[in-house]
């Protein structure tokens, strides 16, 4: 099962560093408007396909705009053996320090 945080606990995290991947299951122009500063692009709809692009040492942080499809991203790779943590909320309920926002 997978473990779930909020963005506001995202934040620490990303706070403290660590060994983790943070990965944006939106779609790419979604990605390309505004992300998370470190984190790795691979839509929801091409996740399976490109799973092993993911490293399987380190939790897999996974956000989206609202939290449904980083839902399912954790539920596909935790049966895929990753330790997948969703972020609930989603990028919707985040404008903090580590929202980079392309112009």
């Amino acid at each position: 099962m997978f473990q779930m945080i909020s963005m506001r606990q995202l934040e620490g995290i990303l706070d403290r560093g660590g060994n983790f991947t943070l990965l944006d299951v939106r779609e790419r122009e979604e990605y390309e408007n505004g992300h998370l500063r470190g984190a790795v692009s691979i839509p929801l709809d091409e996740l399976e396909a490109r799973a092993r692009e993911i490293p399987g040492d380190r939790p897999v942080i996974i956000y989206c705009a609202y939290g449904s499809h980083s839902m399912m991203a954790a539920r596909l790779l935790d049966r895929m053996g990753y330790r997948a943590v969703n972020t609930v909320g989603g990028l919707a309920s985040y404008r903090g320090k580590y929202f980079s926002e392309t112009i």
